[in-house]
């Protein structure tokens, strides 16, 4: 995967954690389980929106000013449901679709 992701300049290839900026919103991504750093990500209100996974569990929340977003699974293979997550980063709003 790291030898595809290098063949694009406009695709960088991260780990359990990231930070970008994109749309003029900072997002943090998060994979993991770790319920702490997750809480200090949100509570710290460094970020507009909190994408995290590993849970597999869908949902949307706003926590403070903060868009806190668990895009659930793409695979669908413990729930049954593919989902993904779509940010509009005019609207500042999350659409949930079903795959």
């Amino acid at each position: 995967m790291t030898a595809r992701f290098a063949e694009h300049d406009h695709l960088s290839l991260r780990g359990a954690f990231a930070a970008v900026t994109m749309g003029g919103m900072t997002i943090a991504l998060l994979h993991g389980d770790d319920r702490e750093l997750l809480q200090a990500l949100i509570g710290r209100k460094a970020f507009d929106v909190v994408v995290h996974g590993h849970t597999h569990q869908v949902g949307v929340r706003k926590l403070g000013g903060t868009l806190v977003v668990n895009p659930g699974e793409t695979c669908g293979y413990l729930t049954g449901r593919p989902t993904i997550a779509v940010l509009d980063t005019v609207a500042r709003d999350v659409e949930l679709l079903s795959l």
